[in-house]
């Protein structure tokens, strides 16, 4: 059944009607019955990748909010660049085209209050380390409303694998790596 309150698809087959017509007056008439205008957005603040490498850092690679160990994405992408058959990654995460480690084990920045709700989207005392899967289940939710805490690194001595990446990165030759893979391997190497 139709929904009697969704004017688009009516209102988009007389906007096609009319230019197939000739009529590019009626067209636009009709597209702005339904014109939407996206509102206005402030430029976004977001952390520097040598800033999310200091939380990461801080946070000992493990997701705050369940506990595991996290992977710098970077070196998981070095990794599949050298071994594309058995470690495939897509830049769009394509599901059937990357490695589940790439969405279950990535390290990903949160913001602890979220940016929607008021928080700071640079201080550091917001940031927090998350898994890719934790990260997207809170999404603009606040902690208290999910009933999480922050937990603490359990292993401390647990780095995400970024004391391996420049080693794999000269053994692979030295391939050339995007600017932010770059980026990464500076702030994770002198971090």
């Amino acid at each position: 059944m139709r929904a009697p309150d969704d004017p688009y698809p009516d209102a988009l087959a007389r906007t096609i009607n009319a230019h197939i017509n000739g009529d590019l007056a009626a067209a636009a008439a009709e597209l702005t019955k339904i014109r939407f205008v996206p509102p206005e957005r402030k430029p976004q603040r977001w952390p520097t990748i040598p800033t999310i490498a200091k939380i990461h850092a801080h946070d000992r690679y493990h997701c705050r909010y369940c506990g595991e160990r996290v992977v710098l994405t970077a070196v998981m992408r070095l990794v599949s660049r050298l071994y594309p058959e058995l470690f495939p990654y897509h830049r769009n995460w394509k599901a059937d085209s990357t490695h589940p480690a790439f969405v279950s084990r990535s390290a990903t920045l949160d913001h602890i209050e979220p940016i929607a709700d008021g928080g700071d989207p640079v201080d550091p005392a917001n940031l927090a380390t998350a898994c890719w899967n934790c990260n997207r289940r809170k999404g603009d939710l606040r902690l208290d409303e999910l009933g999480w805490t922050l937990v603490e690194p359990s292993d401390p001595h647990w780095r995400g694998l970024t004391d391996l990446f420049h080693p794999l990165w000269q053994a692979a030759g030295s391939p050339p790596l995007s600017d932010d893979d770059r980026t990464w391997m500076r702030a994770v190497t002198q971090s």
